[in-house]
């Protein structure tokens, strides 16, 4: 029997290809924090929930200075990892979130490939792994759940605190991966890009790019960066298709995974999915999507974009990108978009697994004008079974002789210079097929130089003979849209040397020479060549050691002087040129301590008009700690590092009104190791923000008291007691209570202050008709003079979230540390629930049979932290905690015992052309099930491959390779196809 199918459709769709391999391999599992005031800012765009948190920190292409090829938006409602995607699973595992904690993830895939950047959306707590790097305006985590220590207090001394984040945001990063989070809202990213115009670094290396990444992010959860929900195919889509199961957002068509598939005309689109497209494999019947379709250059919504697109061209498009297929089309327009709604049957199955096992290699023979399919090694493939498509056109009557396709054969196709051709096996009764070998010609013959004075871009064939440029069409695609060009180069037959200019070609515009052919399912025309006119990098950074520097980020050495650094429009007095002659990737400039307020800018003037690519205000990199001390009512603030302040230039504020006390009261000079306190009451906001500049920098805050809300669940009756534990009486009018339901949600109420006329301690509120799918959130809600306020201080859901933590003595399993021994501690079971429960309702199975230890054994009652030992439990042991409570059973934790082996995996690069080989081994420990194992390289493998073993079993010394056709930046070894064993980078030194 064919295996489910993930792999399946994980293989071959361009919707998941971007989560194969950026996040499979982190070990962090979160540890319950209470909640936060870490609401990011709100869309100004009315996207449904949950996706509109899960939107808040995608930035616009454009401030990460890429273009996105694919965003992937995702409901989720799952009670365990087995019934994610691919995608959601990406999620938990990166940020060590539960799956029923989970409610959206958006995934970016950018077209350079040099961002990885993954959001996610819940009922989780603030993600809190690495070391923290900055933190919000409010920058706590609170107390923990467990009444532990305060989160700000472990903050690095030099932790920045900035008004980039949200109020209550952190921003960290563990080595390999940095994030950006809030409570119930998080971002990650081990992407590394140039940074933005406008936007802070802090160097040109991957670390500090990956960190500039999360932090635009942050930005944008922030409202401060442009954010690609209220971009024009955000506001165009989001609104529409937000409640789709799954929504894919192509913000620039020129520059998706559809180029040639795509008529020009087209600027962007997006589509939901009304069944989530790793499903549609087991779609019976039909199933509902929609599309929106923005023509290129027609934002002003006159429609005559739309126009210019006919219902072919859209259903052209439809064909291209549904993983389905269309059976019926409904085209309209409106306001400048084209509306299509399509009804779509289960597509063809992408099926590696019930393909022959064949290793084909392709080869192009630059002199013969051929592409040779040679079979390497595995089984016979029927000719009967496999199909060649050159050209758009299937042509295996042409080429193939009969019989089959056995090791040692070969096929060849006449291709000439210039073509596309695939081999791949199609079973036309079980309607499902697999992809062995594609290759596009010729991809070296073709070659840009751009004169960006001139504003054009002069494209030449450098091939050695004549070719038929018939089947491609060269693409410009600027600010005013996409069009096609070059008519007379792709027209006629190219001789070495033919040349064609492409005129103003402007800064930030892309030209492609790409394939305009049909293509088969699961096959993409794609490209030959592109090229893209971008703007140098430079990041503008303040340290509180080293002051203001400013370093040049690129890979193409450019001179010095065409660089001008400006502090408030002037020249500052050190300059790139006064130290080098040209600046390569790296190079920095120090400009020293300069005035707080200061404007720093760098300008381009190679171009005849100078471009501003960097611009920053300077602001203190000053870190206040904030701690309050509940039996005196006050918090007391202490300089923890940075430089030192004037204390008139500093605030302090409870909500948004000055506190009675003020730094000025106490001190001249806010400076290391100074300290003050002020009162302030319960459950209050409280901010240190620096007002000495144009705009305001928060350097530190916290929420005081924010553990004195407890809860407990009766799940029998279905009620929720609050109970406020502050050791000091708090206004029950500033408390609201809400039930986050699945059916509806429920308006904030001042229970507490209907109750109680003051909240001490031991005071409760009963919540009645809490479901197993609510929620019950406190929020504290504050009136100004021209408004108000609600920040939610603790979420308690009825059922558990996350349940139980499961260690299994290793400290984490997979990755690079695979193989290690097992410590002596075996495997443990900690609680984390936010909710006070009853042990009684939890029961731990191991392999479906009942554990010797229980947790009602420890305890009489599960308040967080409580750890329950399982003993040495074998790789493969399933551990299972159900919660009998409610309504019905329901598992809450579940973990696979995963295998102890070590890989090494090699890269063999190809000795002509690009790619090779990516070599996997079995380097020593655990056996492994061959059926449980797969590898994945990335680029190149079209998503999991098996790992091909003799007799059914992985062990030392075996081997498994993949050939790729292009150099590879991330080989992965995954158990069970959601688990990684290993994980190895090409794209790093070291």
């Amino acid at each position: 029997m064919v295996r489910p199918s993930r792999r399946d459709f994980l293989g071959g769709s361009a919707l998941t290809l971007a989560a194969l391999t950026g996040f499979v391999d982190p070990d962090a599992d979160g540890d319950g924090r209470s909640r936060s005031d870490s609401t990011p800012t709100d869309l100004d765009v009315d996207v449904p929930a949950p996706l509109s948190d899960a939107f808040a920190p995608v930035p616009a292409a454009d401030a990460l200075s890429t273009t996105y090829a694919t965003v992937i938006a995702e409901r989720v409602d799952a009670n365990s990892t087995e019934d994610l995607s691919y995608r959601a699973q990406s999620a938990t595992e990166t940020l060590g979130v539960d799956a029923d904690a989970l409610s959206a993830t958006v995934s970016v895939t950018p077209t350079d490939r040099g961002v990885r950047l993954l959001t996610a959306a819940g009922s989780f707590d603030r993600v809190d792994i690495g070391e923290t790097i900055a933190v919000g305006e409010s920058g706590d985590a609170g107390g923990d759940a467990d009444g532990g220590s305060d989160w700000s207090s472990a903050l690095p001394a030099d932790a920045e605190t900035t008004d980039d984040l949200p109020a209550g945001w952190h921003l960290a990063d563990d080595g390999d991966t940095a994030v950006v989070a809030g409570e119930g809202v998080a971002a990650a990213t081990d992407g590394a890009v140039p940074a933005t115009t406008g936007a802070a670094g802090s160097g040109g290396d991957e670390t500090d790019r990956r960190i500039e990444i999360a932090r635009i992010a942050g930005r944008a959860a922030a409202g401060k960066a442009d954010r690609l929900a209220e971009s024009a195919i955000g506001e165009a889509a989001l609104p529409r298709l937000g409640g789709f199961a799954t929504v894919l957002l192509v913000p620039d068509a020129a520059e998706g995974p559809f180029p040639s598939e795509v008529s020009g005309r087209v600027g962007a689109f997006a589509v939901g999915f009304e069944t989530a497209p790793e499903d549609l494999r087991e779609l019976d019947g039909t199933a509902e999507n929609a599309y929106v379709i923005r023509p290129a250059g027609d934002a002003s919504g006159t429609g005559s974009g739309a126009k210019s697109i006919d219902d072919d061209a859209v259903e052209r498009l439809v064909r291209a990108v549904d993983p389905a297929v269309p059976v019926e089309t409904d085209v309209s327009r409106t306001d400048g978009l084209i509306l299509v709604d399509v009804t779509v049957e289960a597509p063809p199955d992408l099926d590696s697994e019930a393909a022959p096992d064949a290793e084909v290699r392709s080869r192009f023979d630059r002199e013969a004008g051929t592409v040779t399919f040679e079979h390497r090694a595995g089984e016979a493939v029927p000719a009967d079974d496999l199909e060649v498509w050159h050209g758009g056109e299937e042509v295996s009557d042409a080429v193939l002789g009969g019989g089959a396709f056995e090791a040692g054969d070969a096929i060849t196709v006449d291709t000439g210079q210039i073509g596309t051709v695939t081999l791949r096996w199609f079973d036309a009764d079980e309607n499902a097929y697999y992809t062995y070998a594609r290759e596009r010609v010729d991809r070296e013959a073709f070659t840009f130089s751009y004169d960006m004075d001139a504003e054009t871009l002069d494209l030449t064939y450098e091939g050695d003979r004549a070719a038929d440029p018939d089947a491609l069409r060269l693409v410009h695609r600027g600010e005013d849209g996409a069009r096609t060009v070059g008519g007379e180069f792709t027209d006629a037959t190219l001789e070495p040397g033919d040349a064609v200019t492409v005129d103003g070609v402007g800064i930030g515009d892309s030209v492609r020479l790409e394939f305009d052919v049909e293509t088969p399912p699961g096959v993409g025309a794609g490209s030959l060549a592109q090229y893209r006119a971008s703007p140098p990098q430079v990041w503008i950074h303040s340290r509180a050691e080293e002051g203001t520097t400013v370093r040049y980020a690129g890979d193409e050495s450019r001179p010095a002087d065409a660089f001008v650094t400006l502090v408030d429009g002037g020249p500052t007095d050190a300059q790139f040129a006064d130290e080098y002659d040209t600046l390569s990737d790296g190079d920095e400039l120090v400009l020293g301590e300069l005035p707080l307020g200061s404007a720093v800018a760098v300008e381009w003037r190679e171009p005849d008009e100078p471009i501003v690519i960097a611009e920053q205000e300077v602001v203190p990199s000053t870190h206040a700690g904030i701690e309050y001390d509940p039996d005196a009512g006050e918090v007391t603030v202490r300089h923890r590092g940075g430089r030192a302040l004037p204390a008139s230039e500093l605030e302090l504020r409870a909500g948004r009104e000055p506190t009675e006390v003020q730094p000025a009261d106490e001190l001249d000079e806010f400076g290391r190791d100074d300290a003050f306190s002020a009162p302030v009451p319960p459950l209050s906001r409280v901010r240190l923000v620096w007002i000495g500049g144009e705009r305001e920098h928060h350097l530190g805050g916290t929420t005081t008291a924010r553990d004195a809300v407890v809860a407990r669940y009766d799940a029998a009756a279905e009620e929720m007691t609050v109970e406020y534990v502050g050791e000091r009486p708090v206004d029950p009018s500033r408390l609201r209570l809400s039930v986050n339901s699945s059916d509806a949600p429920r308006e904030r109420e001042s229970r507490f202050a209907a109750e109680h006329d003051e909240l001490t301690a031991g005071d409760t509120v009963a919540v009645e008709g809490v479901g197993g799918d609510d929620t019950v959130v406190v929020s504290v809600h504050t009136e100004f003079e021209n408004g108000a306020a609600t920040s939610s201080v603790a979420h308690f859901p009825a059922t558990p979230r996350r349940g139980f933590v499961v260690g299994d003595g290793a400290d984490g399993a997979g990755g690079e540390n695979a193989g290690r021994e097992r410590d002596a501690s075996g495997t443990t079971l900690r609680y984390v629930g936010e909710v006070h429960r009853d042990p009684d309702a939890f029961r731990v199975l191991v392999d479906g049979e009942p554990a010797d230890a229980q947790p009602s054994d420890e305890t009489d009652r599960l308040t967080g932290g409580e750890t329950l030992a399982l003993g040495e439990l074998p790789a493969g042991t399933t551990v299972v905690v159900e919660w009998t409570a409610g309504d019905r059973t329901r598992n809450v934790t579940e973990h696979v015992i995963p295998p102890r082996a070590a890989f090494e995996v090699a890269f063999d690069p190809a000795e002509e052309g690009d790619g090779g080989d990516v070599t996997f081994t079995h380097a020593g420990g655990d056996a492994l099930d061959a059926e449980r194992v797969d590898v994945v390289v990335e680029p190149g493998s079209d998503g999991l491959q098996p790992w091909d073993a003799d007799g059914g079993e992985v062990t030392a010394g075996d081997e498994t390779t993949v050939a790729v056709d292009e150099e590879p930046h991330m080989a992965v070894v995954v158990f069970d196809e959601r688990e990684s064993l290993h994980r190895e980078r090409f794209d790093r030194e070291g």
